[in-house]
């Protein structure tokens, strides 16, 4: 029954939130966060909502990372491969080593591993954070993909320090410590969980890839059911059976199968799949930011130690630290390498406007918080409720501080959409209406459908409207109406499908991205089920 009471709670609480978010026109997980750290210190509520990291990692994770990753342009995400991996490595050990020392300096009895088991918990910029805010405030698609990409994959590089620092801290092996990443330890076990992780995702999106082409002709509720299955599969064989990085896994996988996705699945079959992600993705993500929330009373409960004033401020000074370090990384970074390679004559350089949004979006979010609260498990570790109430501080001031000043710094600078996303789309329309005249001329040539029902979805094609249909309908007999009827859906149907090859071929010859192939995939498929319908 008490669990009953806490989904019930939780529904109400991202129900109401939700709609206070949309009114105020607020980035959906700041508001929770802000809510559920009220509602946390609510003192007639029934039950206590403490957070399990095991529940976050192996239950929210996996399936947030992957449909994320499932709609992330492959094409973009290639094209800024170097920023991306420049800010999802580079700077997470960056961070890190900053943190650990300024760590150990003024917090006392702190070490100096435990200062690098800290500063890996708070590098990682949140994959949900940045999708939400981003996506809401329309910036550029280049700096979209940087950030989502980004986050996409530092979690990898920031848990391996994890793990690192922690056997280093508590003086265990690191067999002991494959709660996040896995038990085996070599010389260059970041380089062997990395490539591993990847690998493991490969394998599993190709045997869901060679399955979903088998079972395309068994119904939506099959595919809903795979999908949801396919990225704990991922996760659980590589970070349990693998011990490689399962967040990689979940998103190697997650890229791989939105490739191939338009490829594979009916309009019918999409459209239910999207339907029931949806709604799931925003459960998980109004739950996991709610729970953000409501960890601080239990935080400073655990806490032997008031908070005020010295965690306070020692808190604060972290956060600015890691605000600061990404600022400072995040400018030379985009810069200096063209100054000093050939990067320069093969590529624009980064309007600073742009740069600036970058190093100015670092929230922090829900893995972070899982991994500090699981250092209660560990009794050797020093100080443990002192380094959450630091990662909950810093996962509060990024997000809060920098999600609710990013829009008016983006009015101030001048940021908004580059135009891309609708030139690509104009180019896709023009594209795929061309193919369906030329469709239609072939059929004309033909001779085997009647001029009657060409001319209708010719028309309906060129003004986007039924025109004649009326007409049509008085002037021709019962037998011919039929055959009208029948004929006018028949083309419809091939003049869907070959809009969809058309459109495909620009993806596959990268002259749209997949974002404009979702957009009009989706009205290709809700065109096609109401013909069936």
């Amino acid at each position: 029954m008490e669990f009953a009471l806490i989904f019930i709670l939780l529904l109400t609480f991202v129900l109401g939130l939700g709609l206070i978010a949309r009114r105020l026109e607020i980035p959906y997980p700041i508001l929770f966060v802000i809510g559920g750290l009220l509602i946390g210190f609510i003192p007639i509520l029934p039950v206590q909502l403490k957070l399990n990291p095991d529940f976050i990692f192996f239950i929210f994770l996996p399936p947030l990372l992957y449909i994320q990753a499932v709609y992330t342009s492959w094409r973009d995400f290639r094209i800024h491969l170097r920023p991306i991996l420049f800010l999802a490595v580079g700077l997470v050990i960056a961070t890190t080593i900053v943190v650990a020392y300024l760590a150990s300096w003024i917090i006392p009895g702190l070490p100096l591993a435990a200062g690098f088991v800290l500063g890996a918990i708070i590098s990682p910029p949140d994959a949900i954070a940045a999708s939400a805010i981003a996506q809401k405030l329309g910036l550029p698609r280049r700096v979209v993909t940087i950030l989502e990409g980004e986050s996409l994959i530092n979690d990898a590089a920031a848990l391996v320090i994890y793990k690192v620092a922690l056997a280093a801290t508590i003086g265990m092996s690191l067999m002991g410590t494959h709660r996040f990443i896995g038990d085996v330890w070599i010389p260059g076990e970041f380089t062997y969980v990395t490539i591993g992780g990847i690998a493991v995702g490969l394998v599993v999106a190709k045997g869901i890839d060679w399955l979903r082409r088998r079972l395309v002709g068994d119904g939506a509720q099959i595919f809903v059911t795979l999908s949801m299955l396919t990225p704990y599969l991922s996760y659980l064989l590589a970070d349990q059976f693998c011990h490689v990085s399962g967040v990689l896994s979940v998103v190697t996988t997650g890229l791989y199968i939105g490739r191939y996705s338009p490829e594979v699945l009916n309009a019918n079959i999409r459209l239910q799949v999207q339907a029931v992600w949806n709604f799931i993705i925003y459960i998980l993500n109004g739950v996991v930011f709610v729970l953000i929330g409501l960890q601080l009373p239990h935080i400073l409960a655990s806490m032997h130690e008031p908070w005020w004033p010295r965690p306070f401020f020692q808190a604060l000074a972290i956060s600015a630290v890691c605000i600061i370090v990404r600022i400072l990384w995040v400018f030379p970074g985009l810069y200096l390498p063209r100054l000093l390679s050939h990067l320069r004559r093969k590529e624009p350089a980064p309007p600073w406007r742009q740069t600036a949004i970058i190093s100015w979006a670092g929230m922090r979010g829900i893995v972070s918080l899982a991994a500090a609260l699981a250092l209660s498990g560990y009794a050797d570790f020093p100080r443990p409720h002192i380094v959450q109430f630091i990662a909950f501080a810093v996962i509060f001031c990024t997000l809060v501080l920098q999600g609710l000043t990013l829009p008016p710094l983006i009015r101030f600078l001048g940021v908004g959409d580059d135009g891309i996303p609708e030139k690509e789309e104009v180019e896709a329309r023009t594209v795929i209406a061309h193919a369906v005249f030329e469709k239609l001329e072939e059929l004309r040539k033909e001779g085997k459908l009647p001029e009657s029902a060409i001319m209708v979805v010719e028309t309906f094609y060129r003004e986007r409207a039924k025109i004649f249909e009326d007409d049509l309908a008085d002037q021709l007999g019962w037998s011919d109406r039929r055959h009208h009827v029948l004929s006018v859906r028949r083309l419809n149907r091939l003049a869907i499908s070959a809009q969809r090859h058309a459109l495909l071929k620009l993806r596959h010859d990268d002259r749209i991205g997949d974002d404009i192939l979702h957009k009009i995939e989706h009205e290709l498929d809700l065109e096609e089920v109401r013909l069936i319908g």
